[in-house]
């Protein structure tokens, strides 16, 4: 900026009466603008209604900025509001009432700014409703409402969380309690595909003669049945978990795809139930897995759906780790239980060739690895989700059950390993009375395994010590805003950096008590149509508030975005600076029409350096 300089003599009189002048004026106070205050309201202060009001009108002598908050008490509980409105020239203040207020005495307390956005007001307005609201069903909340100065009011925040792939993950693992459909089909699934597995694996290893059995056959169409039987429920009631669909929604193929956006866990579903289809093709020809050409898919498709099993609670920490614990803990279970199980309904079904001798031998050698190995990863993934703290919470408990099922398991079938090794170590062929003993000995074991199927199934229902219960959320800006005057700490995350519904979180770090009023607001870049988001969140002291992508705010415009917090404290009305947020367009990329707030641009000001040079002047 150019300056332009006129030298002119000035008299010594001059000059000192200029000096004093100039004296006189730093000693007066600045000028102070007189508080907004109140014309007439409606309801008025004081009054007694007969029914409750759906607004609250408020008419001030002067014009109001961005700053305006109306936070509601009745009868000393909080009333959520959405944000205030404006007209009549901006001195007008029109906040809606969404539901009836209960009977009692309720305190309306407002704050405002001037039109250059500094404090100017704040006070109390009560009223009495003396009628009980009326039953009304409540209908659901827009996403968004605009006002009429042209800003974006957005909904109130949730108080839980409602993130995407996490989210609908948690959803699906809570749904499992009771004998409910997913837990009811993720048991009937796991069971029928151990058997397919364990029952191919023992056929492999130890049993080629088998497959010349139509028993064999059977059994192997049996449990195929029942893992689809099994596998279709339990897909179908995840997908209803992770749409809030009913079961009935479910069972429609296009909704299985939900499962994709559902993390692991409904990947896993939705993989398990094609890997189980495809295992229809070795499960009704058992042969292929003796053919060295097809042995290798015939094993591996049914291990592929197993190993899907595994993949049912990724949480916690080292999830990788846990990943792998998890399949390798679901394979060792199906071979150990689905191999036992073939053993009590075939081989033992009644007496035969040496062949059953060797079926049973062969089992007792694989089985003792499998064994080791789940037990082994078993305890890890136990420490890995409980640690020590297997008393302190319903997981551990029924960890600790399934650990004693297990070692009940253990023992009954290193007892039958026992016997059968010294009993057919010699023996060409499997009597009657031996096939009937070993038969009621593997039974057992294969009856608290289901069990223990049964316990697992439930222990994804419930949340490890080492896990939190709520999902994590990848937030992409993440702003922290002080007011120290005010002893004012939040914390603010978008799940967005790009156009569209962000979610958002509002956690308060301090101060503890005495905050009302916060709102969160969002103002576009200039030069643009779109008015200012602003976000109410009811949190009277310290605490999170959390809303989902799902009803999140409609942040539409690219571009230099800037943030706000308001507030009433115990300090007064506060708003904080303005904290810049870049949004991206829908490709990722940044606007080439953003418009950043430039650095002020200070132009030095010459000044005599004393009042001799001044006089000289």
């Amino acid at each position: 900026m150019a300056r332009l300089r006129i030298n002119r003599p000035m008299s010594a009189t001059a000059a000192a009466f200029t000096a004093v002048l100039i004296g006189l004026l730093t000693l007066l106070p600045g000028v102070a603008h007189a508080e907004n205050e109140v014309v007439t309201s409606e309801p008025a202060d004081g009054t007694t209604l007969a029914t409750s009001p759906t607004q609250i009108v408020i008419n001030f002598t002067e014009e109001i900025g961005e700053l305006r908050i109306v936070s509601l008490e009745c009868n000393t509980d909080p009333i959520t509001l959405p944000a205030p409105t404006l007209s009549g020239n901006s001195r007008v203040m029109t906040v809606a009432i969404p539901d009836a207020l209960p009977r009692g005495l309720c305190v309306a307390t407002w704050r405002v700014s001037d039109s250059d956005g500094e404090p100017n007001g704040s006070s109390l307005l009560s009223f009495t409703v003396d009628a009980e609201p009326a039953a009304t069903t409540t209908p659901a909340d827009e996403d968004a409402n605009t006002s009429s100065n042209g800003s974006t009011s957005a909904s109130a925040p949730a108080t839980t969380s409602g993130g995407d792939a996490e989210t609908k993950t948690v959803a699906l693992n809570r749904v499992e309690t009771g004998t409910g459909p997913l837990w009811l089909g993720r048991v009937l699934s796991t069971l029928g595909i151990a058997a397919v597995f364990g029952a191919l694996v023992l056929i492999a290893a130890a049993w080629p003669e088998g497959v010349e059995y139509l028993i064999t056959v059977r059994f192997l169409r049996a449990a195929w049945v029942l893992a689809l039987i099994g596998t279709v429920l339990f897909t179908s009631a995840a997908a209803a978990a992770v749409t809030g669909s009913s079961l009935g929604s479910g069972f429609s193929p296009g909704a299985w795809f939900d499962l994709l956006d559902a993390g692991w866990a409904g990947r896993a579903a939705l993989f398990r139930l094609i890997f189980v289809i495809a295992s229809a093709w070795v499960a009704f020809r058992p042969d292929r897995v003796l053919d060295p050409a097809t042995q290798a898919a015939a094993l591996g498709i049914p291990a592929l759906a197993v190993a899907m099993i595994g993949v049912g609670r990724v949480d916690g920490s080292l999830a990788a780790l846990g990943l792998l614990l998890g399949i390798a803990h679901a394979l060792a279970m199906a071979i150990w239980l689905g191999g036992v199980i073939l053993l009590t309904r075939v081989v033992l079904s009644g007496p035969g060739d040496e062949d059953l001798v060797h079926a049973v031998r062969g089992f007792a050698r694989i089985s003792v690895i499998a064994i080791v190995v789940t037990i082994g990863t078993g305890l890890a993934q136990m420490l890995r989700l409980d640690g020590s703290d297997l008393f302190g919470s319903a997981h551990g408990l029924w960890t600790v059950l399934k650990v004693l099922l297990v070692a009940a398991m253990v023992f009954v079938g290193l007892s039958a390993r026992q016997f059968a090794q010294k009993r057919l170590n010699r023996a060409h062929e499997l009597t009657v009375p031996m096939a009937d003993r070993l038969r009621r000995a593997f039974g057992t074991e294969a009856a608290i395994g289901i069990v223990t199927l049964l316990a697992s199934s439930w222990l994804l229902s419930l949340t490890p010590a080492n896990v939190t219960a709520e999902p994590s959320i990848n937030y992409a800006i993440t702003r922290t805003i002080l007011v120290p005057e005010a002893d004012l700490d939040v914390t603010v995350k978008l799940t967005r950096n790009s156009v569209g519904n962000s979610g958002l979180e509002v956690t308060i770090n301090s101060p503890a008590e005495g905050l009302t009023g916060l709102e969160v607001m969002l103002t576009p870049p200039y030069n643009t149509v779109t008015g200012a988001i602003v976000q109410p969140v009811p949190l009277p002291g310290a605490g999170v508030a959390t809303r989902s992508e799902s009803v999140g705010l409609p942040i539409i415009v690219p571009g230099d975005w800037l943030l706000r917090i308001n507030a009433q404290t115990a300090a007064g009305v506060v708003q904080s600076d303005p904290v810049l947020i870049l949004i991206l367009d829908e490709t990722g990329a940044t606007p080439t029409t953003s418009i950043t707030i430039p650095e002020p641009i200070l132009v030095p000001i010459e000044t005599p350096t004393s009042p001799t040079s001044l006089a000289e002047g």
